[in-house]
């Protein structure tokens, strides 16, 4: 018995030590990587929709992946997300634009930052958050678009109603009265050289007579 007790305190001793060896490497992991993300540049938005964006989404800047989406959190009115810069090289000039963008074709989202414009530069903030583009927005420009185009139509019609030019020719697309007058223009300058010459052998008469 006191054998099997003595086997069962070396047992214990031994998980002991190596519970304690796992403990110290787990937290020499994580001071490592804490002290590795210090290094690293951070920043951190406050976005009024991030559109699907999730912890781990990369983060482009003009396209080239640089980052990743390091936490996301909701507040009262906007969302707090916070990206981590991986590449040291990478530095965000001031009024810098940033959006949520489609990165694959499965939907998945990133965080597209482009270079700043005159209308950045003015709000003189480090980054300038951009709503997001939705596929129903773009859908309602397509509509909008349409609509305008048929509003010019209309009054087209309507112009060319009242200036009587409605009638077309079989082909379609000249109109009778553009026609007759492109035939008018045609014959004038035609004639044009013929005028042109009897005007001046009839100047010429003109000083003969004079100086007879």
């Amino acid at each position: 018995m006191k054998k099997i007790e003595g086997i069962h305190k070396y047992v214990w001793i031994e998980f002991a030590i190596w519970f304690l060896i796992l403990c110290f490497v787990i937290a020499g992991v994580r001071i490592y990587r804490y002290h590795k993300s210090k290094e690293l540049v951070t920043y951190q938005l406050f976005l009024p929709d991030v559109d699907g964006l999730i912890v781990g989404s990369p983060v482009k800047f003009m396209g080239v992946q640089v980052g990743y989406v390091d936490r996301i959190k909701i507040l009262s009115n906007d969302v707090y997300v916070k990206v981590i810069i991986t590449d040291k090289e990478v530095i965000f000039p001031k009024g810098s634009i940033a959006t949520v963008e489609f990165s694959g074709m499965g939907g998945s989202k990133s965080l597209e930052v482009y270079p700043p414009t005159e209308e950045s530069l003015a709000a003189k903030k480090l980054l300038v958050v951009k709503n997001p583009k939705r596929l129903h927005d773009s859908l309602g420009l397509l509509n909008d678009m349409f609509d305008k185009i048929g509003s010019i139509t209309n009054k087209l019609s309507f112009f060319a109603k009242e200036t009587g030019l409605e009638n077309m020719d079989s082909s379609g697309v000249e109109l009778r009265g553009i026609k007759s007058n492109m035939n008018m223009l045609d014959k004038w300058i035609n004639e044009f050289p013929k005028k042109k010459n009897k005007g001046v052998d009839t100047d010429e008469q003109k000083e003969s007579e004079n100086n007879q």
